[in-house]
């Protein structure tokens, strides 16, 4: 009964007395545009990034009675990421005045659409077939560990920005907003 007058109250509240703060990320790796979003308490934070939903995937056919699906051997596969999602668990070290240094760790989990690259040039009904790109229907799918290391500078008094790096999701610029 005692400890919830106290929260009420707002007397040794651990939620008021520390710092909170919401932050965004956008990024560029080799899956085009990146995007994380977070929110920080105290010195840790974690965020969800998302990455591959901007990216420009190939032109490919579906197999046709024109165009009929390479058989085996006549093929060599590539993979395109269709989205990779990351989670990061972050570390805030305030050791200078107005900089942050801010590593994470976390993991992702990452999905490849496969498509088969005709090796041949016709098709088996006198088509030409110049390397054409193939859906197979096959995906595949990882998951891993995914670490970063920013570098964030206080704006003014409530807002920083800073810059970083993802193993994932590339490089970044990040954006908060922080209340007491």
């Amino acid at each position: 009964m005692i400890v919830n007058i106290a929260i009420a109250k707002g007397e040794n509240n651990i939620w008021k007395d520390n710092l909170k703060g919401v932050f965004g990320e956008l990024g560029w790796s080799d899956l085009k545009l990146t995007a994380g979003l977070g929110f920080r308490f105290w010195n840790v934070g974690i965020s969800m990034g998302l990455a591959g939903f901007a990216s420009s995937k190939p032109k490919y056919i579906y197999p046709s009675t024109q165009y009929p699906a390479p058989k085996h051997g006549e093929y060599e596969e590539s993979k395109f990421t269709y989205v990779l999602v990351t989670t990061d668990f972050y570390y805030f070290f305030e050791i200078f005045d107005d900089f942050i240094i801010t590593p994470s760790l976390g993991f992702y989990v990452q999905q490849d659409s496969i498509l088969a690259r005709s090796l041949r040039m016709y098709t088996p009904l006198g088509q030409p077939d110049l390397g054409q790109l193939y859906y197979l229907g096959k995906t595949e799918n990882k998951v891993g560990v995914n670490f970063g290391l920013g570098l964030d500078y206080y704006f003014l008094d409530q807002y920083f920005v800073g810059i970083g790096y993802n193993f994932r999701r590339g490089i970044f610029v990040r954006f908060a907003y922080y209340w007491f």
